[in-house]
């Protein structure tokens, strides 16, 4: 699976799993330069303690600014 299905699929489980979906939201408010900081540090954190590198992947599409917005507008329709 290429990082952007990975993607696909890490919203479609935020919009149907809140222990998901709120720690998203919580990245997704905040501003850009703080929003790829978080995204940088999770996944360093996350590679370092073993976590799914797809996953990982996928959390990275997230720093893209507009990759990020569109993100933001789907989890707010729940």
């Amino acid at each position: 699976m290429c990082g952007v299905d990975q993607l696909v699929l890490l919203m479609r489980t935020a919009k149907d799993d809140a222990t998901v979906r709120e720690p998203l939201r919580r990245l997704l408010a905040l501003d850009d330069a703080a929003r790829v900081k978080a995204i940088e540090r999770w996944v360093r954190d996350g590679v370092a303690a073993g976590s799914s590198v797809e996953l990982m992947s996928a959390i990275a599409w997230l720093t893209d600014d507009d990759i990020a917005r569109q993100a933001k507008e789907l989890l707010d329709q729940q």
